[in-house]
């Protein structure tokens, strides 16, 4: 690996992901692409060329064992993740892998455990808990501005051509709104209200058999509630607001990359709280990989694994409850 201040970078899976990705990446000082790969290689050297990696591979397996590379960022589609970022970490690679981060519970498990018999660092890609917006958000719930929180609301809804071989729709891509979109709902409630006491759900199915449109109702020991939704056959707001007992929070379209928020605190006029972000956002979770690396630290202090393992937990038994499993999952 290089021994100078600078991160050399790997991307794994050149897709629409890895491009807006890498448009960050190269915001980032002392961040280097030094490579990406893809199984198609034409495909790897066109994305090469369009960001000026230093080299490119045609197999995921000769990217994991380059000796230059320091850090890898998975993004492939879902079922993918739990086998290349292990590939990655055994090959003494620190890893930033897309979410979700595994499947089920036992994936993410043994993708932690790689981690640590590795001794290297293991992130999910959730970039919206880096955003400046969001971590604004977290200060001002911390400070109580808004009170006791008593609910939340926040959903994200596209509509998807149907392709029952797409990795929206194919059971054996892991495919449904839930793993895709819905885990920004889920991570907004977690982040601001903490894990519920108790998880209700419904979902509609489509003829694949993952779900097209889910609903979940989470409680709290406290009485407080979220309601959270997700679809790939519905546009939606893509909204978050956040009921205190002395106050609001809104963020709005498209809540997960957002720029700014709302405070509405007792009578007064609504503030809009201008915060801002750099390029698409995905910078400051790159700052952050780059800042944990330089320093050692096998772990973030903002998304820890403790938070992976929640939100998988939670979508496990939201699977369970719709009736969603997929072929993988008995691997």
């Amino acid at each position: 690996m290089t021994t100078s201040k600078n991160i050399h970078w790997g991307i794994l899976g050149c897709g629409k992901i890895a491009h807006k990705f890498v448009s960050d990446l190269l915001l980032s000082e002392n961040s280097v692409l030094y490579a990406c790969a893809s199984r198609d290689v034409k495909k790897a050297k066109s994305f090469a060329d369009q960001y000026n990696a230093v080299t490119y591979y045609d197999s995921y397996e000769d990217m994991a064992q380059c000796k230059e590379i320091d850090v890898i960022y998975v993004a492939t589609p879902h079922t993918f993740h739990h086998g290349h970022s292990i590939l990655c970490m055994k090959n003494g690679k620190h890893v930033l892998c897309e979410k979700p981060l595994g499947i089920n519970k036992n994936q993410v498990l043994s993708m932690i455990d790689v981690a640590k018999t590795h001794k290297v660092f293991l992130m999910e890609a959730m970039w919206t808990a880096f955003l400046p917006t969001i971590l604004d958000i977290q200060k001002t719930i911390n400070a109580g501005t808004i009170g006791e929180i008593r609910h939340l609301t926040a959903d994200f809804g596209f509509l998807a051509v149907f392709d029952p071989n797409s990795r929206l729709f194919n059971p054996s891509l892991a495919g449904g709104s839930l793993l895709d979109v819905g885990i920004y709902p889920i991570f907004i409630s977690i982040m601001a209200m903490g894990m519920p006491s108790t998880i209700q759900t419904s979902a509609t199915l489509s003829t694949t058999g993952v779900d097209s449109e889910c609903n979940i109702l989470l409680t709290y020991s406290d009485g407080s509630s979220a309601s959270l939704y997700s679809s790939i056959t519905c546009p939606t707001d893509t909204k978050c607001e956040i009921y205190g007992t002395k106050g609001k929070i809104t963020i709005p379209g498209r809540f997960h990359e957002a720029r700014h928020y709302f405070l509405k605190k007792d009578d007064l006029p609504e503030i809009k709280c201008e915060v801002g972000r750099i390029g698409f956002g995905y910078f400051h979770e790159i700052e952050h990989v780059k800042d944990c690396i330089t320093k050692g630290i096998m772990e973030s202090d903002t998304m820890h694994l403790e938070i992976s393992k929640h939100l998988v937990a939670l979508m496990d038994e939201v699977r369970r409850q719709i009736g969603v499993s997929y072929p993988i999952d008995d691997e």
